[in-house]
């Protein structure tokens, strides 16, 4: 034995058994099965329960971006078209105008303001019984003339 070892004394005398060394029994502990606890199970459930929450809210939140991308892109479109109808409406305001209008006539169809000679003047007078008074002269009769003369 050595100086750094200590002894046991054992000082009961009651017991044999006790006078005799004591022997360190070894205990074989075994391997417990891998058997599948009522703890692991719910512990399994709860991270299949959180993990399926999680694809839910990501999907939902996926749905949503997509209908708020599908109203942006509908907004766009009611703006374009509300520019388009402002271009037309613009366009038509021009048309209208009696300016561009005269100048187009000018300019495409080759129109002109009536000359002094190109003028026809119409008698409407009415005589004593009602009836419209009858040029004598045939030559100066128009042709606007002779056709209201035909629906009388």
């Amino acid at each position: 034995m050595s100086a750094l070892s200590k002894r046991n004394y054992s000082y009961d005398y009651d017991n044999q058994q006790d006078l005799e060394p004591k022997i360190k029994k070894r205990v074989i502990k075994k391997k417990k099965k891998n058997k599948i606890t009522i703890g692991a199970i719910k512990n399994w459930l709860i991270v299949i329960a959180i993990f399926g929450l999680g694809i839910m809210i990501i999907y939902n939140y996926a749905t949503i971006t997509e209908k708020k991308m599908a109203i942006t892109d509908l907004e766009d479109e009611i703006v374009a078209l509300n520019d388009e109808i402002d271009g037309y409406n613009i366009y038509l305001e021009s048309l209208n105008n009696t300016n561009m209008i005269e100048s187009m006539a000018k300019s495409y169809l080759g129109m002109n303001y009536p000359t002094r000679k190109q003028t026809v003047f119409l008698n409407v007078t009415y005589d004593e019984n009602s009836e419209l008074a009858n040029n004598d002269d045939e030559s100066e009769v128009s042709l606007l003339q002779k056709a209201f003369r035909l629906f009388q």
